[in-house]
């Protein structure tokens, strides 16, 4: 059985303005215990913002996240599929541009996030799965 972005997506995930700052930012993180929010602008994503962004190009520069704005350290733009593609092809789109969240996109809309822990949730239960199927016929 194949899966795809909608079988796996996550439909919970939150925005922040890209006018917002890093310290709101990183408290709406802190709140929800996310790594990433979407950026927008008015209501379209426009980008995404990590964890990673805020520690290199905030907390390591020493600089002050109160008067840094999102915009500043977001990465434009962003990789998305369809809700429609093969979990192999998401797989691929992740590991070849090296990146650990992947919207899912519908009529320019984030409708949804795949991130690396729901790629290892989905092989998890797929290896339980053949498992299980393995140890019920060699038990024959």
């Amino acid at each position: 059985m194949v899966l795809y972005a909608a079988d796996i997506m996550r439909e919970s995930f939150k925005t922040v303005s890209e006018d917002a700052t890093v310290f709101e930012a990183a408290n709406i993180m802190l709140n929800i215990g996310t790594g990433f929010l979407i950026v927008t602008r008015d209501d379209e994503p426009s980008g995404i913002v990590t964890e990673w962004d805020m520690t290199s190009k905030v907390i390591a520069k020493g600089v002050d996240p109160n008067k840094l704005k999102v915009s500043e350290i977001m990465s434009r733009g962003f990789f998305s599929v369809q809700k429609d593609t093969p979990t192999d092809k998401l797989v691929s789109i992740m590991q070849e541009n090296r990146i650990r969240r992947l919207p899912v996109v519908e009529n320019g809309k984030v409708i949804g996030v795949i991130t690396s822990r729901d790629i290892i949730r989905i092989f998890r239960e797929y290896v339980d799965n053949i498992s299980e199927i393995v140890f019920k016929y060699g038990n024959r």
